[in-house]
């Protein structure tokens, strides 16, 4: 994969997210490792999930990590296939908030952004992280104009 952020960053930065999600005691950090290692070595992951998969992945990660805590409802945009467009962004934010229904707590998973826009030799490019970095900013602003009383978490990857 040539992708900006080689995978184990990604997942560590991942994994820093969650830990803060549900805590850091010494065994989940353990266990996150463990899992990390897993994926790190594993290069045919399945890249067949949707978002409702990746959705349901997500909340099984949270509810193993963390079962005491409550899990938030995980809407997932999925850039992976559909390119970014600030114009079509709101409505695909909208339909994502959606999945979640009047959940009062939302994680907001957009994956694939960072390889569409950072990935192989754009990668080295100041004129690809900014545009990448504007695109990360109107998305949390967006998300932020739909979340209404919502708390909402954006997490982009």
């Amino acid at each position: 994969m040539t992708a900006a952020l080689p995978r184990s960053v990604r997942l560590r930065t991942l994994n820093s997210l969650m830990a803060t999600m549900v805590g850091t005691a010494p065994q989940l950090r353990r266990d996150v490792d463990a899992v990390l290692r897993v994926f790190e070595n594993d290069d045919d992951t399945d890249p067949g999930l949707g978002p409702e998969g990746l959705a349901a992945a997500a909340a099984q990660m949270l509810q193993l990590l963390a079962p005491q805590q409550p899990v938030p409802a995980i809407a997932v945009l999925d850039h992976r296939d559909l390119p970014f467009d600030a114009l079509w962004a709101p409505e695909r934010i909208a339909d994502a908030l959606a999945t979640t229904g009047e959940a009062v707590d939302v994680l907001f998973w957009v994956v694939g952004l960072q390889d569409q826009y950072l990935s192989g030799p754009r990668a080295r490019s100041a004129k690809w992280r900014q545009a990448y970095d504007e695109a990360v900013e109107g998305l949390h602003a967006m998300a932020a104009r739909q979340a209404g009383r919502r708390r909402l978490t954006v997490v982009v990857l």
